[in-house]
């Protein structure tokens, strides 16, 4: 593929063709051109337009005379037959259009046709062109550096950032040197480093909101791997500061790349405290015709809520000895990465991506717990997730679990079978007004392995896992397809819904990214304020009572999911977290009590449930639960208290539910559904 087809190509993938035949192309459009040649086809388009210009100047010339001398003995072999004219040029003399005598192929011909293209070849042998392969993969470094005097400036990026009066940018070309600097200058070189660090956070934070203005934060765009740069605003900046943004662009781009599960389900913006979103459900309208005013069916709204609840990052990194220390090892290190960082960027862009992964994990299995005043929480407890928010659902009366032994939990051997078990119940909870077939399984990631084994000891050793449609994407003899779910930990979660319908929530676009920084003494200080949550657009319809729930059989259920819990053994006294969040007690053979839950981790929520009533376990206001609300004594099957380690080693008290009551502590949980 040559450069005219390449470019032809991307033009054609940004639909900008039409645009760039009418010469109507934007300087913003032209930045995605020149961004998507280069994602494309891992070469900078403007060398390649300079390789192809200096192969265009370096061909070989052919002379008309050449050309006419072999288009006359090609004439002579194609065109055997002789023309009814025989007026030669010589003849001619100027008196009208040339006709040329066209004689059968002949000997002759032929050697004068094979004496001809000797002729070019030995001409172009000659004057050979220069050896230029058809792609050049160029490192995407040189995007990321400027032209200016390298003695001077780090990476030739006219910047005073990037000066190479500066300890950390000569630290950079030469990690070894800096012990030759002696100790770090706090109230001179870190006073410096700080100040560049805050105009440097400021810029990006800006960058960040214009990106975002201007639609270059796109999330489907960024799942699809593009990366688009935009030059608008910065094209009269001086040089230097054009390449500090295009880096910025590419810091922003690298902390974006690792969100992971928006791929699994979409963010909805614009929430700011509570959403409502309304589904209507509709009785029966149809009915044979008969004459007069009879009337049938109605409609009833009801409503789902999501809410957002309040994040933050707040983090000081500092004394510059340490800040030193981290980045020669950063320096030291081998690797891929396709730019090298200064001291100043790799503070920021480490301080984001681990933010960023954190709230990865945290949409997965995060619940919001109220921080206790003046105490640093856990990064699970800034806002609610995907497990919890299920788990809110089945307490609500929204959801009903199938419930069932043999897929509460699984093993490494029965995997598979349990999840064609649940598969199985599910397709015949459905009544004749139901379908499955938008519906996705899904299944924990980290137990991907076991599935592959469970399927190849069933159905061959054989079998093909390639295939977007093969037993590791599809539940075998079914046409159920799975969506592995990371962050899952041992978890046995399976659910069944329709994609999109669980949804991420946040107020504004980047919010989090958006980090300010502050010089303070010998720390840089940097925080972000966010909104941030989850909620599904459609459960299905919504009960007062368990019973009523059970009554309903599924019927308009959307969200269809196993109960992951765990059975605990009569008479026990403590509750081992490690075997799972969820646990259900046993009927004991005499009065027992909980004491504690050993193995418990900051930032979990554990349930302990009610299983029989016969001696049901208690829980005591005492000790490790000294300040639940009250003691916790269930009457019912089904009732349940939910907990959290508090940084003193004690639990709090998250909700509880007692004879089929359901309570939610609003000193801890104040934005769910319901408290306010």
């Amino acid at each position: 593929m040559n450069l005219k087809e390449r470019i032809q190509t991307v033009l054609q993938k940004l639909n900008l063709l039409d645009k760039a035949k009418a010469n109507q192309l934007t300087q913003e459009e032209w930045g995605q051109i020149v961004n998507s040649y280069n994602q494309e086809y891992q070469s900078i388009l403007q060398d390649d337009l300079a390789a192809d210009q200096a192969a265009q100047r370096q061909t070989v010339a052919v002379t008309q005379e050449q050309i006419d001398q072999v288009q006359s003995i090609l004439g002579s072999i194609v065109n055997p037959v002789q023309t009814n004219s025989t007026t030669t040029e010589e003849e001619n003399s100027g008196n009208g259009p040339v006709q040329t005598i066209s004689q059968p192929a002949n000997g002759e011909g032929l050697v004068q046709l094979a004496t001809a293209v000797q002729s070019l070849v030995d001409n172009m042998n000659n004057r050979a062109e220069d050896d230029i392969p058809s792609r050049t993969v160029t490192a995407a470094s040189i995007m990321f550096t400027g032209p200016a005097d390298r003695s001077r400036y780090l990476f030739g990026i006219e910047n005073q950032m990037f000066s190479m009066s500066e300890r950390w940018n000569k630290i950079a070309v030469n990690p070894a040197s800096a012990s030759s600097y002696g100790p770090w200058n706090e109230e001179i070189e870190g006073a410096a480093f700080r100040r560049q660090a805050v105009t440097f956070s400021r810029s990006l934070q800006q960058r960040y909101d214009y990106l975002h203005r201007n639609g270059m934060l796109d999330a489907k765009r960024l799942a699809a791997g593009e990366f688009s740069t935009n030059y608008e605003g910065v094209d009269t900046a001086g040089v230097g500061n054009q390449y500090v943004v295009l880096r910025q662009d590419y810091l922003i781009a690298r902390v974006l790349s690792v969100r992971d599960l928006t791929q699994y389900f979409p963010v909805r913006y614009g929430i700011q405290d509570h959403d409502l979103v309304f589904n209507a459900f509709f009785s029966e309208v149809s009915q044979a015709y008969q004459q007069g005013e009879i009337w049938k069916g109605d409609m009833k709204l009801e409503n789902e809520m999501g809410h957002v609840d309040d994040a933050m990052i707040k983090l000081k990194f500092g004394p510059m000895k340490e800040l030193e220390r981290m980045y020669i090892a950063y320096l030291n290190k081998e690797g891929s990465d396709p730019i090298k960082w200064t001291m100043i960027e790799f503070c920021i862009l480490n301080s984001l991506e681990t933010a960023q992964v954190e709230q990865n994990k945290r949409r997965m299995r995060g619940i919001y717990v109220k921080p206790e005043t003046g105490v640093a929480g856990s990064y699970l407890n800034a806002s609610t997730g995907i497990i919890y928010t299920l788990v809110r659902y089945m307490h609500e009366f929204k959801i009903l679990p199938h419930d069932d032994e043999s897929y509460r939990s699984y093993t490494a051997s029965n995997m598979l079978d349990s999840v064609q078990e649940f598969v199985g119940d599910v397709v015949a909870s459905c009544t004749e007004d139901m379908d499955l077939d938008r519906h996705v399984l899904y299944l924990n990631k980290t137990h991907l392995p076991w599935w592959i084994k469970n399927v190849r000891a069933k159905y061959g050793k054989d079998i093909d896992f390639s295939s977007p449609d093969s037993y590791r994407n599809v539940v075998p003899d079914t046409n159920m397809r799975i969506i592995w779910l990371p962050y899952l930990g041992q978890l046995p979660l399976m659910f069944m819904d329709v994609p999109g319908n669980l949804q991420f929530l946040e107020f504004v676009p980047g919010e989090m990214l958006s980090i300010k920084v502050k010089e303070d003494m010998e720390l840089v200080k940097a925080w972000s304020t966010w909104k941030e949550g989850t909620a599904a657009s459609f459960t299905g319809r919504r009960f007062d009572s368990l019973e009523k729930l059970k009554a309903n059989n599924y019927e308009w259920q959307q969200i269809f999911i196993n109960k992951p819990t765990v059975d605990m053994a009569a008479d026990a006294t403590t509750v081992d977290a490690s075997k799972g969040f969820w646990q259900i007690t046993a009927a004991n053979t005499g009065a027992k009590a909980i004491t504690d839950i050993t193995n418990a981790k900051a930032g979990v929520a554990y349930i302990i449930e009610c299983g029989s009533t016969e001696n049901a376990t208690t829980i005591a206001k005492s000790d490790k639960f000294a300040d639940i609300t009250e003691a916790y004594t269930p009457t019912k099957e089904g009732d349940y208290i939910m907990v959290i380690l508090n940084s003193k080693g004690n639990f709090l008290e998250l909700e509880r539910q007692v004879g089929g009551v359901r309570k939610v502590n609003a000193a801890l949980q104040p934005n769910i559904p319901g408290v306010r």
